[in-house]
């Protein structure tokens, strides 16, 4: 009975395939596009939310340190040492959100203290560093796979 289980279980897996859009890689859930032209935070963000080949697409969700190190070394193409991500705090007094504006379940700051309220990604090791909204630097998109099913035979 147990087999049986998994064999049906493995079958619905394989008929179930989550897919990116090219050029979004999939990594752990989410897909992610790297844009190497330097913007600021929310440009960054209005370029992710316009120009995407995707109509859901944002600056990067990072929901584990899998996912962060994963960027950091897909991030080779970037002239620069940082790259944004979807994380800020709307003041110092307040609580690091994702871009859709939810308090975050995951962080990975170098410096416990974060002393600005925008978040970017570091290249060398993929901790979260702070800088200014209007410093420029290249950034990542990122969105939720499409599900889709393909007939099993």
């Amino acid at each position: 009975m147990i087999s049986q289980l998994i064999l049906v279980s493995l079958m619905i897996s394989l008929a179930t395939s989550k897919s990116c859009l090219a050029p979004a890689s999939y990594i752990l859930g989410s897909c992610f596009t790297f844009i190497n032209t330097p913007m600021s935070f929310w440009e960054a963000n209005s370029y992710c939310e316009y120009h995407s080949n995707n109509a859901w697409s944002y600056l990067a969700l990072v929901e584990s340190p899998e996912q962060s190190i994963w960027l950091a070394k897909s991030a080779t193409m970037f002239t620069s040492e940082n790259y944004w991500i979807g994380v800020y705090r709307p003041s110092v007094i307040d609580n690091f959100r994702t871009i859709l504006n939810r308090y975050l379940t995951f962080q990975y700051f170098a410096n416990i203290n974060p002393s600005m309220n925008y978040a970017v990604g570091r290249k060398s090791d993929g901790k979260w560093e702070t800088r200014p909204e209007e410093e420029r630097f290249p950034f990542v998109c990122s969105y939720k796979p499409s599900e889709q099913t393909t007939p099993s035979t």
